[in-house]
Order: structure tokens, then C-alpha cells, then sequence
């Protein structure tokens, strides 16, 4: 019996530390579902979404600040609602466009395209903010094939981009705003002191900017001989088009003479003009927003009060420089 009493003695002293692991690891696992639960309660009281802060503020009705962005942007919806209710609208704006779109001393995005999305919003009533993002993000172009609509626009990152002129591809794909800046003069440009012959181009190299408007199909519409047998070459920037015509390595480039501004000293353009727009530069939208409604609002307003004409002129003062040209072909109201 001794022996026997002795043996059961053992087992219950075995048994007790388990029993003690098993109410800790239960005990874990409650406190583990309680802060569980009071994380998802904090987070659904919070606002669906937080208020957008920029350059130091936060967006308001009526307002608009800029924002850095980047072709991986977020897909989700750019529109969407403030903490005060309203709708805030996200306005894409690029930095490679003369004096409506650069990058100050400062490193901050702005020019003539940023006053007027600054006036337009908030004569709407609008909450509004920019974002930098890449112009084939609006829309692309590759080589040998129609042009598209780019990626960021169609998923929504934002909700418009600035400043895009209408064409017959254009207006199948996406919804324009009224627009508020003339059609741009396009050229063949040329390495000044080169030789060249502006009426032909079969054979040659001919350089384009990726997304623009004019792009191998524009010159195909033009009464430049050879344009269907020529190699093409796309460039992402001004600066890369303009030193590949340096360089030799395409023998002219497609452009408007405003993008090109900035290399008047060592380019020549060709004496024909060209254009391959139907309407001039506006907001450019998905078909099924209502963004261009609220643009077209606001617009209607700063022309009727002046306010439209007085950024035109102003923008000579404000954003002109002898590299991006000295005023914008803003359009007659």
C-alpha cells in the first residue's frame, strides 16, 4: 500500500504544472481576443477617411494644397469623403510643360495649371488637391501602337489631369472639361545647323514624347512625305528628346513649340505648322465622373467675374522666365 499510495502521489504532482500551462495559455488567449475586439472598435469609430494634409495643411472646402504622388500610387478612388462631408477631388498635375507646369526653386510643383485648379475650386466651392504624378499615367503611347488611356486615370487614382488637349482617340476613351488654353502649335524640330529636309522625312528617326498628342499617328495625318516609313523613338522627357536630336540619335522630333521652349536656342522648327487637336487644353476625366460638372461650375464663375482673365495675364509675372516662355494662349471668353 505504502508503495502503491507513493505512485499516485507522483501522478498528481505531474498533473498540477500542466493544468497551470493550460489556464495561462487560456488566459492568453482571452487577452489576445480582448484587445482583438477593442482595436476593431477604435478603428470603426474613426472617420472612413482621414482629412488629406499637405505642405503642412489640411485640405478644407474651397481649398486646394499639392502632393507628391508616383506611378504606384494607391488604386484606391481619389474622390472621396472629407471629414466635414464634403467630397474632396484629386487633380493630377505634371512638371514638363513650360510655364503652366514645372518645379520651382523650392522643389515644389507649380505654374499657371496650379492658379487656375487653386481659383476653379474654390469659386465651386470645392475641396481640391493636386498630386504629381507621371503624364502616362493620364495617358500612354507606345511605339507602333494607338495611343491609350493610362493607367492611374482609368483606376481611379485620381479624378482628373490637368491640362490635356481633346483629339479624336482622346474623346473616345475619356470626358473633357471646357477648355481653357489654346490648341499648341506642333513642329518638326531639327539641331540648328543641321541639314534637313522638313517636307520628307522618309527613312529618318524621328522622336516623339511618350503620351503627348503629337505622336506618330499625328504625323501620319500630316502632308510630311515618308511619315509611315520612319523608325520611331520615344522619349519620357523634353530633356531626352532634345539630346537625342543633339546627339544624332534621331534626326528631328515631333513636339509642340511650347514643350520644346526651353531649347529655341538650339533647335529650329520647321516653317509648317501643324495640329492634330479638335479642341484645346482642358480637364481630362473618366467618362463616368462628375468631376468635369463641378470644373465646368467653377470655370463659368472666374470668367464671368474676370478673375480667369487676370490669371492669364498675371501668369507672365508670376511663372514666365525666358526657358518656359512668357504667357499662356489662354482661350478667348
Amino acid at each position: 500500500m505504502e508503495h502503491g499510495d507513493s505512485k499516485v502521489d507522483l501522478v498528481h504532482r505531474n498533473e498540477a504544472p500542466a493544468s497551470r500551462i493550460l489556464i495561462v495559455a487560456v488566459g492568453i488567449c482571452a487577452l489576445i481576443a480582448i484587445v482583438s475586439v477593442i482595436i476593431a472598435a477604435v478603428a470603426l469609430s474613426r472617420p472612413s477617411t482621414p482629412n488629406i494634409t499637405v505642405n503642412g495643411g489640411t485640405v478644407s472646402g474651397g481649398t486646394t494644397g499639392a502632393s507628391g504622388g508616383s506611378s504606384g500610387a494607391s488604386s484606391a478612388r481619389a474622390a472621396v469623403s472629407s471629414t466635414n462631408g464634403g467630397r474632396v477631388w484629386g487633380i493630377q498635375v505634371g512638371h514638363d510643360f513650360a510655364i503652366q507646369e514645372y518645379i520651382n526653386t523650392t522643389g515644389y510643383l507649380a505654374g499657371f495649371h496650379l492658379d487656375l485648379i487653386d481659383a476653379v475650386c474654390t469659386a465651386a466651392g470645392a475641396n481640391c488637391y493636386s498630386i504629381w504624378d507621371q503624364y502616362t499615367n493620364c495617358w500612354d503611347s507606345e511605339v507602333g501602337q494607338h495611343s491609350h488611356g493610362g493607367q492611374a486615370l482609368l483606376d481611379s487614382w485620381y479624378d482628373a489631369c490637368t491640362g490635356w488637349a481633346q483629339n479624336v482617340g482622346r474623346i473616345q476613351v475619356f470626358g473633357f472639361s471646357k477648355p481653357f488654353v489654346k490648341n499648341a502649335a506642333i513642329y518638326l524640330h531639327f539641331k540648328t545647323g543641321s541639314t534637313y529636309n522638313e517636307n520628307d522625312v522618309t527613312g529618318k528617326t524621328i522622336g516623339f514624347l511618350d503620351s503627348w498628342i503629337p505622336d506618330e499617328k499625328c504625323l501620319e495625318q500630316t502632308t510630311v512625305t515618308g511619315a509611315n516609313a520612319i523608325t520611331v523613338k520615344h522619349f519620357a522627357t523634353t530633356d531626352a528628346l532634345n539630346t537625342a536630336i543633339q546627339n544624332g540619335q534621331v534626326d528631328a522630333g515631333f513636339a509642340s513649340g511650347k514643350s520644346m521652349k526651353a531649347f529655341d536656342n538650339v533647335l529650329t522648327k520647321s516653317t509648317k505648322i501643324y495640329s492634330c487637336s479638335i479642341q484645346g487644353l482642358s480637364m481630362m476625366t473618366r467618362k463616368d465622373s462628375d468631376f468635369n460638372a463641378m470644373w465646368n461650375r467653377g470655370f463659368d464663375k472666374i470668367v464671368s467675374n474676370g478673375k480667369f482673365k487676370e490669371l492669364c495675364k498675371k501668369s507672365s509675372q508670376t511663372h514666365g522666365s525666358e526657358a518656359r516662355g512668357q504667357f499662356v494662349d489662354c482661350v478667348d471668353t
